[in-house]
């Protein structure tokens, strides 16, 4: 009897499963066309699936179903809009639809690891929103709550590394330290970003290494002049002539603010403004668009790292990200690392190694990091936004001003063999 109730659940399930993997799916197969510019195919691929999810309504919450039918609604028959912003409308719904149902549907006491991912970013943004409205407790109780189901999740434990394992073991631990909560709810926040991505890209991110390859390469990067991109302090100081774009949340209906002002006196360039979330918008942004495109590709040929002078201009919203991207492709793929300025009154020179850039689209991480396409990138840029680069909840936004000081940008192209030498590498 009890072998035959599992049965008839499973059966009930199936449906469901089948239709996340066409999620899934289409969200995979949907990025690889609007990347390659395909993106009408991208929308009818979009609209398909909708319509294929509105006739298994009985698995969706009725939230569920107006967000997808008012997708559709928004890009039938309309003729305002280009087919790349239908393809972005639909995809933005798809996206939202998949994150909660596979949130939903897995409980962390059963959940494997290849969705078990879900279930911790739901818990991270939901932890973070009880922190950002100043209820520490709450939100360390959901970490800590977390880390011991899956401490003791057998099939969690069975699948994945020793080190991912430890680091389960030493945050709880740190539950019961005497450190403030501000400081466990901290570093409860620092080991469940590991975890996710571990299980996330079991293949690609080691939590032993994490993203940052060349951790002991980042003090001599700091030395290292490298090539100059952009120096604000010199008149002319650009390698060749750039248009400065500020670009923010407004265009998709939202209410942030954004403004770009360079500094002749201080020697700096001015990104500030001010973020709000109405209207799910969150992000402001600034590019550099090189008036001759093929002679940023040219420069970024072997680069190893990227170097910023940069300065807090206020006190809150420290964390931001360094995005390279594709003019043509904007809302199909760009490549972002994440960087903390702390709000000091100094500057500071912060490194990025190529391979903390992840290929992201629409907060989703669509492969391993380090994989950027120099051949394909024309514009780079400094955002701030409400989701850190693998979508999840920014732990430092917050709504109201924000503000940046770009001094200078260069391209790192030694790596510490390659100092020693004198000789140049290359990355692809």
């Amino acid at each position: 009897m009890g072998k035959r109730k599992i049965d008839e659940e499973s059966q009930k399930r199936r449906p469901f499963i089948t239709l996340m993997s066409k999620f899934r799916a289409t969200q995979t197969l949907g990025a690889t066309l609007s990347t390659k510019g395909n993106h009408q195919r991208a929308s009818n691929l979009y609209k398909k699936l909708i319509n294929d999810a509105l006739q298994l309504r009985e698995h969706l919450t009725v939230q569920q179903q107006r967000n997808l039918e008012k997708a559709l609604a928004g890009v039938e028959g309309n003729t305002n809009d280009d087919i790349q912003g239908q393809a972005w409308k639909m995809r933005s719904a798809i996206d939202v639809v998949y994150d909660e149902c596979i949130s939903d549907y897995n409980e962390v006491s059963c959940a494997m690891p290849s969705n078990l991912q879900s279930v911790i970013k739901e818990v991270i943004n939901s932890a973070s929103t009880c922190i950002a409205e100043g209820d520490f407790t709450k939100g360390l109780s959901e970490y800590a709550t977390i880390l011991r189901q899956l401490k003791n999740n057998r099939k969690y434990k069975d699948s994945t590394s020793v080190v991912c394992q430890r680091i389960v073991d030493e945050a709880l631990q740190a539950v019961d330290s005497d450190d403030t909560i501000q400081v466990k709810v901290y570093n409860l926040r620092n080991s469940l970003d590991l975890i996710y991505n571990e299980i996330r890209l079991p293949d690609v991110f080691s939590p032993s290494i994490g993203p940052l390859q060349a951790l002991k390469k980042v003090d001599k990067w700091k030395a290292n002049q490298g090539v100059l991109m952009v120096d604000f302090r010199q008149k002319d100081g650009s390698i060749f002539d750039c248009d400065y774009i500020t670009a923010d949340d407004q265009v998709m209906g939202g209410s942030s603010e954004a403004h770009t002002v360079l500094d002749e006196d201080d020697g700096y360039l001015r990104f500030s403004g001010k973020l709000s979330r109405s209207n799910r918008g969150g992000f402001a942004s600034f590019r550099i668009v090189p008036q001759q495109k093929e002679e940023l590709k040219k420069l970024l040929l072997g680069t190893k790292a990227v170097s910023l002078e940069v300065m807090n201009l206020h006190a809150t919203n420290i964390r931001y990200k360094f995005q390279m991207a594709n003019e043509a492709h904007l809302k199909s793929f760009n490549w972002q690392a994440e960087f903390v300025v702390e709000p000091d009154n100094e500057f500071h020179t912060v490194v990025l190694d190529i391979y903390s850039f992840w290929p992201t689209m629409f907060g989703h991480v669509l492969s391993s990091p380090g994989n950027v396409d120099f051949s394909k990138v024309d514009f780079l840029g400094v955002l701030i936004s409400h989701v850190t680069v693998d979508g999840k909840s920014n732990p430092d936004f917050h709504e109201g001003p924000f503000g940046l000081a770009v001094r200078s940008m260069r391209f790192i192209k030694e790596d510490d063999e390659d100092c020693e030498s004198g000789q140049t590498g290359g990355h692809g």
